[in-house]
């Protein structure tokens, strides 16, 4: 089953990317993951978007597009996968299209979070990171079991160093530009399932199931 989870920052889409790769029992592939795995591999593809990291600079599409080329073709994506924060811009989508042509994969569903930006700028600043294992809560909408540690490994959580209001208002906007085009390209495509997001995550889960069982 091959799957796309988008919505705004703060959305909850690795929340929900996490949960649902886990029922299908297929991975979970974020771009913010498989980015920090290219740096430490520290290959051409590594060193390429670390410059362009260490300047400031947007990551370019076609250096985005290696990367995810190089984990989709993987044995483990044969069955499946969940993308979680990619593709953000029409370029993007059509090389996954063409990606994905090339690999004889057909993508069901790409499910879209809705969220307005006012929940999203509350949502963010009660957000807390696993830097050990990449697990991400909320304290509102998805909290620890126990205060101040990850449920997976135990370790201690943090603050994301991007969740500040400047940072989220620039993410917000990066996002209306380039990103939210996608739902009229996966719209037409008509595998497009809108889903509101600012819900109860189990009443999230259960709305994303439902569509994809559909």
């Amino acid at each position: 089953m091959f799957l796309i989870i988008m919505g705004p920052p703060g959305s909850g889409k690795g929340t929900q990317a996490k949960l649902i790769a886990d029922k299908y029992q297929i991975p979970h592939i974020s771009s913010g993951d498989i980015f920090r795995q290219a740096i430490e591999i520290h290959d051409e593809l590594g060193k390429e978007l670390q410059l362009a990291i260490n300047k400031g600079h947007l990551v370019p599409d076609d250096l985005t597009n290696k990367i995810v080329e190089r984990r989709l073709i993987k044995d483990d994506c044969k069955n499946g996968f969940i993308l979680d924060g990619y593709p953000r811009t029409i370029v993007q989508a059509e090389a996954l299209d063409l990606l994905l042509e090339k690999l004889e994969y057909r993508l069901k569903k790409v499910i879209n979070l809705d969220v307005d930006s006012s929940i999203i700028i509350g949502r963010v600043s009660k957000r807390l990171l696993c830097k050990h294992c990449g697990t991400s809560f909320n304290l509102i909408t998805n909290p620890p079991k126990q205060k101040g540690l990850c449920d997976i490994c135990k370790s201690y959580l943090s603050v994301r160093e991007d969740d500040n209001y400047k940072t989220v208002i620039e993410r917000i906007n990066i996002y209306e530009e380039k990103t939210k085009p996608l739902i009229e390209y996966y719209y037409k495509k008509n595998i497009l399932c809108n889903i509101q997001g600012d819900v109860d995550v189990k009443e999230v889960t259960k709305a994303i199931l439902a569509c994809i069982e559909r």
